[in-house]
């Protein structure tokens, strides 16, 4: 092999994230890559020369391998070209949520402390809201142009030809900021290898086979989307049609015009998507997969889904720490006759490709596969993150010997099935995406009046879970001072829509446990008691 093909990769394997459009545009540089929801494409030449010159043009304003990007952008082509430019060039890519509030990326900003930041103009009163030294200092790069520079102006000024650099396959190429049960978001490190690990371990779980054909239905402004989907499908030489804002029309209709064979489905939508596809069946007959998981769905949502597409139903559990991909997938054939109260409903399935599980109790301890044990749930993987980013004791304390400790409790039974029976003890997932409590009750516990706050989620028919603040306000405060209406406007002002609560309760005082710590499972319980939601 030669210095440059140890440095690229091999003409079949990829060695770096950079080296995927590079080799599929030596093989065919006409293949369609990238489509657009209203049918622009891009090809994998296209792709290949205009991330080689963003590269080019990224080391030209002075950055340096190993220096920090903020990619703070709404889903289409220039949020994967960013990726992939800064994989050739040796740069970290920091993803924020588009939906994110400038509060809120303030401390991502802090934390992640990068050289640059790139935003699509949608998103600039957001930015424009940004504490100065949020900014000041850092190279700023708006998608359309008007800063320091555009993006296209960037690609059209940079010389073509990869820029050389001599990216190490196990450095950081994407730190994906998730949390603990404190709520301080915590920045994963995913390296090139163990996202084109995680790449080789879904395209099994998702029982992709080459080329395939993706609908692109989850937006990229989540960390795990790029790594498990969007760099999987292009690992394989896959065409990904970018949906962004979609319809359920949108989605058949594209469904038929692509040929798609593999597309994600959340949780608050399989009904819908369900009637959908039964009511156009000529639509999606070259469909081969259909993903859910993020969040835990009704398993009689998913029977009726499989009612309809049969056994293209994958289900699975997977996180950030995973480079954002599986860990259990469920098989095809274990709907064949299954009720909603079978494992292929209640289970998110058995391990995925290279990966290993556990159950441990409070000491470390391994437990039985017996599926009815609860225990931590722990796994091993080549796509398991380095470490947290500024956290090296969190890391410490959750991955041991190659072990990571997920926090999420469950059971394994004997034939491999995995059950969840909680997303961590004290997080919400609605609607697929998580909320932090901690994050949400520092954000009320911040209004004057509030004496005391426990955020938790209550089960929701359409979302999966609901976010609902159970505060007590201060003995001293006018009756009348501090009302839901206030609380959620101060919420609306500094979270993202996803986190702010569906309802406030207000009591006396918060049940604590003998270390006079909340119980949170006591406020859960009040909260179903007193709340109002249907």
């Amino acid at each position: 092999m030669s210095p440059s093909d140890a440095r690229r990769g091999t003409a079949t394997e990829p060695r770096t994230i950079g080296d995927i459009p590079t080799q599929w545009a030596a093989r065919d540089p006409r293949m369609v890559a990238l489509r657009s929801l209203a049918g622009a494409e891009r090809t994998y030449g296209e792709l290949d020369d205009r991330t080689d010159r963003l590269a080019n043009g990224f080391l030209a304003l002075g950055l340096q391998p190993g220096d920090r990007l903020v990619a703070w952008m709404t889903d289409g082509f220039a949020c994967i070209e960013v990726y992939l430019a800064a994989a050739k060039a040796g740069l970290v890519v920091c993803p924020l949520n588009a939906r994110l509030t400038a509060h809120e990326a303030d401390y991502l900003l802090s934390d992640s402390d990068p050289r640059v930041v790139v935003w699509t103009d949608d998103l600039d009163d957001t930015v424009g809201q940004l504490a100065t030294e949020a900014v000041t200092g850092r190279f700023q790069v708006r998608v359309t142009g008007g800063s320091d520079c555009g993006l296209e102006e960037l690609i059209a000024r940079s010389p073509a030809g990869s820029p050389g650099i001599d990216v190490d396959p196990d450095s950081t190429f994407i730190i994906g900021y998730t949390s603990g049960t404190t709520g301080k978001p915590k920045g994963a490190e995913l390296t090139h290898r163990s996202i084109l690990s995680v790449g080789r371990m879904n395209a099994t779980s998702y029982r992709l086979t080459g080329y395939p054909r993706m609908a692109l239905t989850g937006s990229m402004s989540f960390v795990a989307v790029v790594p498990a989907h969007v760099l999987c499908i292009l690992r394989m030489g896959g065409c990904l049609t970018i949906m962004g804002r979609w319809t359920m029309e949108d989605l058949v209709e594209v469904l038929e015009r692509d040929r798609i064979t593999f597309t994600y489905i959340p949780s608050p939508l399989l009904i819908e998507v369900a009637q959908a596809l039964a009511n156009r069946p000529e639509a999606w007959t070259n469909l081969r997969s259909v993903l859910h998981s993020a969040s835990r769905a009704r398993p009689d949502h998913l029977h009726g889904l499989v009612q309809v597409i049969g056994t293209r139903l994958v289900e699975g559990w997977g996180m950030t720490e995973n480079s954002g991909g599986l860990m259990t997938a469920t098989l095809g054939h274990e709907y064949l006759g299954a009720g909603p109260d079978d494992p292929a409903f209640t289970s998110a399935g058995r391990a995925s490709l290279d990966v290993s599980l556990r159950v441990l109790d409070p000491a470390g301890e391994e437990l039985p596969h017996d599926g009815e044990t609860v225990g931590e749930l722990a796994f091993a993987a080549p796509s398991l993150m380095k470490g947290y980013r500024n956290r090296p004791a969190d890391a410490f304390s959750s991955m041991k010997d190659g072990w990571f400790r997920t926090g999420d409790l469950g059971s394994i039974d004997a034939d491999g099935y995995v059950y969840i029976s909680d997303r961590r003890t004290d997080l919400i997932v609605s609607g697929g995406a998580n909320v932090y409590p901690g994050e949400v009750e520092d954000c009320i516990a911040a209004i004057t009046g509030v004496r005391d706050v426990a955020v938790v989620g209550l089960a929701h028919e359409r979302w999966g879970q609901t976010v609902v603040a159970v505060v007590v306000p201060d003995d001293a405060l006018p009756a009348g001072a501090l009302t839901e209406d206030v609380i959620l406007e101060h919420c609306r002002t500094r979270l993202a829509g996803y986190k702010k609560p569906t309802q406030i309760i207000f009591v006396d005082s918060l049940p604590r446990t003998a270390s006079l710590k909340v119980s949170r499972a006591s406020v859960r319980t009040m909260a179903q008691t007193l709340t109002r939601l249907p």
